[in-house]
C-alpha cells in the first residue's frame, strides 16, 4: 500500500506502477479526485483500476460527478456502514480487474504529457465525442425512413473517418436489409466482408442496397473492421460496421463506431416506427399485401406520367365461387384461402409488380412496364399456378381453387375508367365459365353471372 499527499502525486505513482485500487478524497488541492479519476480512466494502463472517492458531504452534485467520472464507489465518512459495504464491493471489483486483460499498451503521447496536457487531451476527446453523439442523435430528425437515415450516417462518417466501406443491417419481416456505402474503387463489384460483418446466418434473405462515395485520388487498402450490434432495451435493431483504410489507422474509428452503435438505436427505432405506421396504413392486415388505398395511390402516380410510355397494365383477380368456401368450410377456411392466393401472387408475380387486396375476394396486380398482351401472359401464369396449387386448410383438408382474371392496358383517362375497363374484362371471364383470363376491349358493361 502506498500513500500520496496530493492527487498529482497519486497519479504519477499510479501511472508508474498501476495499483490494485485507488482511494482518494473527492476534493483535493490542485487536482481534484474527480480529475484524478478521469485521468486514470483515460490512460490504458490504469483504465481498469477501481477508484473510490471519499467526501464529508453527500450532496447530489458530488455523487453525480463522481459517477460520471468513472468512480466505482462514493464513500461518506459520516456513514460507517456505507463504507464497509463499499469496501466489500471493492474487494470483488479488484478481483475481477485482476482477471481482466490489463496489458494494454501505454499511450506515448500521454506518457510524455504534463498533467495540464493530459487534462487538455481528455477534454478534447470528450468534446469530440460529445459533438459526434449530438450529430448522431440529430439524424432521426431529418430521416423519413431507414434509407434517409443511412444516407445521413454515411455523410457524417465520411467527415469523421476514412474508410473503404460502411455497412448497416436492419431486420425486415422477411429477411434483412443491408445498406453499404463504399469507396469508389469498389463500384460495380461485391465488397468482401461488408455483408458478413452485419448479417448472421439466421437472418434469412438479404436485400442489398449499395451506394458509392465521391471519387477521390487515393485508393486506400482495406484495414481493420469494427462491427457492433445496435440494441435498445435488449432488442436487436440492427448492426453497423466500418472497414477503416490502413492509411488512417487510429483509435478514432473504433470509438466512433462504438458511439454510432449506441446512439443509432433511438434514430433507428424512430424511423422504424414511422415505416411501420406507413406500412400498416397501406397494408391489408389479413394477407400482408398492399391495401386498396395504397393501390389507388400507386395507380394515380403511374397514370399521371405523360403519355402511355412506358406501358402500364392491371389485372383484377377474383376467387371463383368464394362464397361457397365460407358457407361450407367456415370463415377461417375462407381467410386461409385468401392468404393462399396472396402467397401464390408473391411467388409468381414479378418483383416490381404491386400486389394488393382490392376487397373481399378480389386482388389487383399493377403491372408497370407491360402492355396488355404481355400482362395477359403474367395473369395467365397466376391463374394456372392457383389452379394447380390447392389450398391446404388448418385441419389438413385440401381445397381446390381457381380464379378469374380481367386484364386492361392503360390508354389514358382516369384511374376509375382504367379500373372499370379491367372490371368488365373480369366479368367477361366469369361469364365465359370462370378459371380463365380475359383481356379488355371496348365492350360495354357485362352482367356478372350468379354466384361469382
Amino acid at each position: 500500500m502506498s500513500f500520496a499527499t496530493d492527487a498529482e502525486g497519486a497519479l504519477m505513482s499510479a501511472l508508474s506502477s498501476p495499483p490494485d485500487a485507488v482511494l482518494s478524497d473527492l476534493w483535493t488541492p490542485g487536482l481534484s479526485g474527480l480529475q484524478l479519476c478521469q485521468l486514470l480512466r483515460g490512460d490504458p494502463a490504469t483504465a481498469h483500476v477501481p477508484v473510490m472517492l471519499c467526501t464529508n458531504t453527500a450532496d447530489r452534485r458530488s455523487r453525480f460527478w463522481a459517477k460520471r467520472s468513472g468512480a466505482n464507489a462514493f464513500l461518506e465518512r459520516d456513514d460507517p456502514e456505507s463504507i464497509v459495504r463499499e469496501l466489500q464491493t471493492l474487494v470483488v471489483t479488484v478481483a475481477l480487474a485482476r482477471r481482466s486483460d490489463s496489458s494494454m499498451e501505454f499511450d506515448p503521447s500521454l506518457r510524455r504529457s504534463t498533467i495540464p496536457g493530459r487534462l487538455s487531451t481528455l477534454l478534447d476527446r470528450a468534446l469530440f465525442e460529445a459533438v459526434v453523439v449530438g450529430e448522431l442523435r440529430a439524424l432521426a430528425f431529418d430521416a423519413a425512413d431507414v434509407d434517409d437515415l443511412f444516407a445521413s450516417l454515411a455523410r457524417l462518417m465520411t467527415e469523421i473517418a476514412s474508410y473503404t466501406w460502411l455497412a448497416l443491417s436492419v431486420p425486415r419481416p422477411r429477411g434483412v436489409r443491408v445498406y453499404v456505402h463504399q469507396h469508389p474503387r469498389h463500384a460495380g463489384r461485391a465488397i468482401p466482408g461488408a455483408v458478413p460483418s452485419v448479417v448472421s446466418p439466421s437472418d434469412g434473405p438479404v436485400e442489398l442496397h449499395v451506394r458509392s462515395g465521391t471519387a477521390v485520388s487515393s485508393e486506400p487498402p482495406d484495414g481493420p473492421v469494427s462491427a457492433f450490434p445496435i440494441t435498445l432495451r435488449g432488442r436487436l435493431l440492427g448492426r453497423v460496421a466500418l472497414c477503416a483504410s490502413r492509411s488512417s489507422l487510429s483509435r478514432d474509428e473504433p470509438v466512433v463506431m462504438s458511439l454510432a452503435a449506441r446512439e443509432l438505436a433511438l434514430p433507428l427505432h424512430a424511423v422504424g416506427l414511422l415505416e411501420d405506421t406507413r406500412r400498416l396504413a397501406s397494408t391489408d392486415a389479413l394477407t400482408g399485401l398492399a391495401n386498396r388505398r395504397a393501390a389507388v395511390a400507386r395507380l394515380a402516380a403511374l397514370t399521371e406520367r405523360s403519355g402511355t410510355s412506358p406501358p402500364l397494365s392491371i389485372a383484377l383477380v377474383d376467387v371463383d365461387l368464394f362464397k361457397r368456401v365460407n358457407d361450407t368450410c367456415g370463415h377461417a377456411a375462407g381467410d386461409r384461402a385468401l392468404c393462399h392466393v396472396a402467397d401464390v401472387l408473391r411467388a409468381v408475380a414479378r418483383g416490381n409488380d404491386l400486389m394488393a387486396r382490392w376487397g373481399g375476394e378480389e386482388f389487383l396486380l399493377v403491372l408497370d412496364g407491360l402492355a396488355g398482351t404481355a400482362a395477359q401472359v403474367v395473369a395467365e401464369r397466376v391463374r394456372a399456378s392457383i389452379a394447380r396449387t390447392p389450398c391446404v386448410l388448418d385441419d389438413g383438408r385440401s381445397l381446390p381453387m381457381t380464379v378469374s382474371v380481367g386484364v386492361a392496358a392503360f390508354q389514358g383517362g382516369s384511374v376509375d375508367a382504367f379500373l372499370d375497363t379491367a372490371d368488365r374484362a373480369l366479368y367477361r371471364a366469369k361469364q365465359a365459365g370462370r378459371n380463365r383470363v380475359e383481356l379488355a376491349d371496348a365492350d360495354g358493361p357485362v352482367t356478372p353471372p350468379a354466384g361469382t
